[in-house]
């Protein structure tokens, strides 16, 4: 189970991320005026933070909760993605506040 939400959480962080750069860039999507779009960020920003901040619970019960060495090291290993993902979630709150001051209005 926490494999694959780990999984989500990064791979939602990682799409939102490119969604909000080439946002901010202009290079990639029409972006200005586009209220589809904003919601759409706003909206995929908000589910990859709640996912990450899920795995980060997950792997932490799970690392409290290993028996053997061999668990203990995955659960550690997962637990320090699961909180490169909620690092690259707080920068993308950071850019989708850059996105609202700079795109949306």
């Amino acid at each position: 189970m926490s494999s694959r939400l780990l999984a989500i959480a990064i791979t939602l962080a990682i799409l939102t991320y490119t969604v909000l750069l080439s946002s901010l860039a202009g290079t990639y999507l029409p972006s200005r005026g586009n209220l589809l779009l904003d919601l759409a960020v706003l909206i995929l920003t908000v589910i990859s933070f709640f996912s990450s901040f899920l795995a980060v619970k997950q792997t932490w019960y799970e690392a409290s909760m290993a028996y053997t060495d061999r668990e203990l090291v995955i659960s550690r290993f997962k637990r320090i993605l699961a909180f490169f993902a909620l690092g690259l979630n707080i920068v993308n709150l950071i850019l989708v506040f850059a996105y609202i001051l700079i795109v949306a209005i």
